[in-house]
């Protein structure tokens, strides 16, 4: 009886590392070589740090109010897009001033983005809502932080 129970808690313990550890075909962000971004488009990176203890959740982040892609944690990816002025913002339940931004987008330029998970901002006595930022961050900066996320086109 013992060795069943010591058995299937090895297997559940197996199927719940194996849920951890993420899409295996995903290269790290740092492996990839992007192409330089064309002279007649834009790109913006974005990305979002794996912190377990705060939302593992898939909110959509979105330019103009058009979806463009969800904010995954531990996930850095880049779109190529037409230079001008944008809205970025991301679905959040939960309030937070200044949660969003709006950049003007020139020929050529890159622009960094990290969305934060901020779980314990919004809340009360027996209920919290999941709230997400978005910050533009310096390049030096969010190659550092992106380098050991996965990327995902």
């Amino acid at each position: 009886m013992p060795d069943k129970v010591l058995r299937r808690s090895l297997i559940a313990l197996l199927v719940l590392l194996g849920g951890c550890a993420g899409r295996m075909g995903d290269p790290a962000f740092s492996s990839i070589k992007a192409t330089p971004v064309r002279a007649e488009l834009a790109r913006l990176y974005f990305y979002r740090a794996f912190e377990p203890y705060e939302s593992l959740a898939w909110p959509l982040i979105y330019l103009n109010g058009a979806p463009l892609a969800p904010s995954q944690p531990g996930v850095a990816s880049f779109r190529d897009i037409e230079p001008g002025s944008y809205a970025i913002s991301v679905f959040s339940p939960g309030l937070y001033p200044n949660q969003f931004k709006k950049v003007l987008l020139h020929p050529g330029e890159t622009i960094y983005v990290r969305i934060e998970s901020l779980r314990n901002w919004y809340r009360g006595f027996n209920w919290e809502r999941d709230t997400f930022v978005v910050s533009l961050v310096g390049a030096t900066e969010a190659q550092a932080d992106m380098a050991a996320l996965r990327y995902v086109e």
